[in-house]
């Protein structure tokens, strides 16, 4: 039988022994200063100082530093374009409200109805959207977009203040209720518009700095893009209302030359349409042309 003596230094340099060997292994360890006090200032095995929040794992370490680095550069690259970090290079993103482009009926007057109620929201749906593609003047439009934090619901600005043109460079907003002009200057600087508006407690005054020649042309892209997608949508009608109609004719509830004419109507609804959206695009280059 062996006698198990215990001894308190014995005892110590063994709890030490297991701390410093835990710190040896462990990627990343804080020291509280509790512990810190209870083995001294140093190591007893390896003499290194046990600093209170510290990380003991010098191999491990310099990983650590590059991943808040890397988060570091995350948080910059996020930030572009906002308010006051971008000033006015920054190109807001542009959101087209979706239509259903399915269109369905039991007859042609349904479908036909069905087609030109979709089309006519598709290209009204263009039109907002190249409206709050901002220009080098100031325009009221580029604001429908923004949602403000309005009694814990985002709710569009212009309906919740009066937005004016004060000169050929200057907005003002002038909330309904003073209590929302913390809210929606929040708004605005989250709204990747690139604009600085300045809240002097009454109303906000916002400066629409011009445009580069450069941004120019990335908001000429942007107008091109929306259009495109409105037009994708107008061949998506078309294409469900013309397979509609077949279904019809498959049916025998039409017949052949009343497909083919519908059909036809069909095309020419979304043509015409087609060309409201270049001409809408066309007028939106120009404008976003002209210095």
């Amino acid at each position: 039988m062996w006698n198990i003596i215990y001894h308190p230094k014995a005892a110590a340099m063994v709890a030490g022994a297991l701390v410093t060997l835990s710190l040896a292994y462990a990627p990343c360890m804080e020291v509280s200063p509790a512990l810190r006090s209870s083995f001294g200032a140093k190591s007893s095995l390896t003499g290194m100082p046990l600093r209170p929040n510290a990380c003991f794992a010098p191999k491990f370490a310099e990983p650590r530093r590059a991943s808040s680095l890397v988060m570091m550069a995350k948080g910059k690259k996020e930030t572009k374009g906002k308010g006051g970090k971008g000033g006015g290079d920054a190109v807001a993103e542009v959101k087209m409200e979706k239509v259903d482009t399915d269109v369905k009926g039991g007859d042609v007057k349904t479908i036909i109805n069905g087609v030109k109620e979709k089309m006519k929201k598709t290209v009204e749906n263009t039109r907002e959207a190249l409206a709050t593609i901002r220009t080098g003047r100031p325009s009221p439009n580029i604001f429908d977009k923004v949602l403000v934090d309005y009694y814990d619901v985002p709710t569009p600005l212009p309906q919740i203040a009066s937005i004016q043109i004060q000169s050929a460079s200057m907005i003002s907003i002038d909330p309904f209720e003073k209590s929302a002009l913390k809210n929606i200057e929040k708004a605005i600087m989250a709204s990747d518009l690139g604009l600085n508006p300045n809240n002097d407690g009454a109303i906000i005054r916002i400066s629409i700095p011009p445009l580069t020649a450069e941004t120019r042309q990335n908001y000429v892209k942007q107008a091109k893009n929306v259009a495109e997608e409105g037009k994708v949508a107008l061949r998506n009608i078309r294409r469900t209302g013309v397979d509609a109609v077949k279904k019809l004719e498959k049916d025998s509830v039409v017949s052949e030359d009343q497909s083919k004419s519908t059909q036809d109507d069909i095309q020419k609804l979304t043509d015409s349409s087609s060309k409201e959206i270049d001409n809408l695009c066309a007028a939106k280059e120009k404008d976003l042309s002209t210095v």
